[in-house]
């Protein structure tokens, strides 16, 4: 007993440990936040218009999600490397012009996918899917608009402002799309005001995002010190890797709407939800942890990140563990709140878990190679992991449905996660993995 109170004495005099706890609960709580809007804007979906409307609208999503990602450049994630440290906080001018060039890439890839969207409707899918193209064209309206809330969100992030990181990244998006939702259904009463409303979500989030970060730089500039075309450079393996995780996360969404039906399509994507509430304390975590890392790494300070390394991958292990055995015990209640055909699902839910507890236990690798500057061995280690995702994916769905889907993607996320964990204890010295001595 006096050993825990040792223990616990020592972790609430740490400054560092200290605010990944406080910190860390205010983004766990703002989170929580984030998803019971998530859930409520879900819910109401498919409670409104059923399974079959929410599988068309999480296709178009996973099309939304991997375009977003590409069009970011990787800049969201370097730019809280670059103004973790104090000394570039002046170099404004470098955020407006990537926040600018970003932008007009993620118009690019719209209008591309818009040109396809008949061959992508018509040919991709094994059975037609015509109904998704009203769907897809506003999704494809908000692709630029996410790219700028997530690079503007990355500033708040660098700068440890945690609670509107919080905020802008997870919450307002659902928040405002579901009360624009609510507005929208009171004069359109058809399925195509779920897209509508996601659209207006987005574009009032944007607009607070760019409005918040211009108010912290306090000057509006283009000109800065650093080359933008050497950052964007720079960038790319952190995009490439971020865009793998995202087509890690979508791939299967995406292919269970080649071969399955949109309802199935449904029922999967909502499996995936609750799963994904286990990720709230690591993504908690890796918020805070991620520019003390890049900043301990750049002064040197081995010691110190090594310890705050140790002590995150504990405290998420631990809280995540508790949150899956929460999911295993109430299965039948979280899945029936979007309906009574999505308890079907059980079984898809129950693997995915498994994959999340593999998340957990490897602990934060991919913020802490691309914060020590290995986001090439990180890139790597995911783009092996896509493509494992992909054969995989296209051999069991077909067969298997979701639970082959599922499989796959446990497969793949165990690879990655144990992987990158084995790496950095053997070439780096660091013990990313839970290891409760």
């Amino acid at each position: 007993m006096a050993i825990n109170s040792s223990k616990l004495k020592h972790i609430l005099l740490d400054s560092d440990f200290k605010e990944i706890l406080s910190k860390g609960l205010s983004y766990i709580l703002i989170r929580g936040l984030g998803i019971l809007i998530s859930y409520a804007f879900t819910a109401y979906i498919t409670k409104t218009f059923g399974a079959s409307i929410f599988g068309l609208f999480s296709i178009t999503i996973s099309i939304f999600m991997i375009a977003s990602v590409i069009g970011r450049l990787g800049v969201d994630i370097h730019l809280v490397k670059f103004y973790s440290e104090k000394s570039n906080l002046n170099d404004t001018g470098l955020f407006y012009k990537t926040l600018f060039k970003s932008f007009l890439i993620s118009v690019l890839i719209s209008v591309l996918i818009y040109t396809l969207r008949f061959y992508i409707a018509n040919e991709l899918f094994k059975v037609p899917k015509p109904e998704v193209i009203p769907y897809l064209n506003w999704i494809l309206l908000s692709i630029p608009f996410w790219s700028i809330t997530l690079i503007c969100s990355s500033v708040s992030r660098a700068q440890k402002n945690i609670k509107w990181f919080s905020f802008i990244s997870l919450v307002s998006r659902f928040l405002f799309s579901f009360i624009a939702l609510l507005i929208v259904l009171s004069f359109v009463g058809e399925p195509i005001a779920v897209a509508k409303a996601h659209f207006l979500g987005i574009l009032i989030t944007s607009i607070i995002a760019i409005v918040h970060t211009v108010k912290t730089f306090k000057t509006v500039s283009f000109k800065s010190k650093t080359n933008s075309w050497s950052f964007l450079k720079n960038s790319l393996p952190m995009m490439l890797s971020s865009s793998i995780l995202i087509f890690l996360g979508w791939m299967d969404t995406f292919v269970m709407g080649v071969f399955e039906t949109d309802t199935n399509v449904g029922i999967y994507n909502v499996c995936i939800k609750v799963a994904t509430i286990t990720s709230f304390t690591l993504l908690a975590i890796n918020s805070i942890l991620a520019p003390k890392i890049a900043k301990s790494y750049a002064e040197k300070d081995i010691d110190n990140y090594k310890k705050l390394i140790r002590f995150s991958t504990k405290l998420n292990f631990l809280v995540s563990s508790a949150v899956i055995i929460g999911i295993l015990v109430f299965n039948k209640l979280l899945l029936s709140i979007f309906g009574e055909e999505f308890i079907e699902g059980q079984t898809i839910l129950f693997i995915l878990c498994a994959g999340q507890i593999v998340n957990s236990f490897s602990g934060s690798v991919g913020i802490i190679l691309q914060m020590i500057g290995k986001q090439k061995v990180y890139q790597n280690f995911v783009i092996t992991a896509l493509l494992i995702n992909l054969i995989l994916t296209v051999i069991l769905t077909p067969v298997y449905g979701g639970i082959g889907a599922a499989i796959a993607t446990v497969i793949s996320m165990a690879f990655w996660n144990l992987g990158c964990a084995f790496y950095l204890k053997t070439k780096l010295q660091i013990t990313s993995y839970y290891n409760p001595f």
